[in-house]
């Protein structure tokens, strides 16, 4: 969601991805920041167009970030504890997950191992 800086009238007159001292978070389909954008030849499509590829990558990155997570941890660069504890619940919560996954593949394959 956007910061924007209004001026004394209440119009927009600055606008970030990143936090602005004294900005207002809205979110990006406000009607002020659509103003803003179209105002300064911008168009707000773009921005709609770039957060549903992001939205539609998440699962990608999240997988990317856990397979980091991993190589840290098995090359003892990081220690689970390193980690705050809701992301060491769900980091072992989803190794549980794949190991059983795995082990449903091996039973179907006649792998037992």
């Amino acid at each position: 969601m956007p910061f924007i800086l209004r001026d004394e009238t209440g119009k927009v007159h600055r606008i970030s991805a990143r936090a602005l001292h004294g900005g207002e978070l809205v979110p990006h389909s406000h009607p002020d920041v659509i103003a803003y954008l179209t105002a300064h030849g911008q168009d707000p499509k773009h921005v709609e167009d770039a957060l549903n590829e992001l939205r539609r990558t998440d699962g990608e990155m999240s997988r990317a970030v856990e397979d980091v997570i991993m190589v840290l941890l098995k090359k003892n660069i990081l220690k689970m504890t390193d980690l705050p504890k809701p992301v060491q619940d769900r980091m072992a919560l989803r190794v549980k997950m794949r190991v059983l996954i795995q082990d449903i593949y091996d039973q179907a394959s006649g792998n037992r191992s």
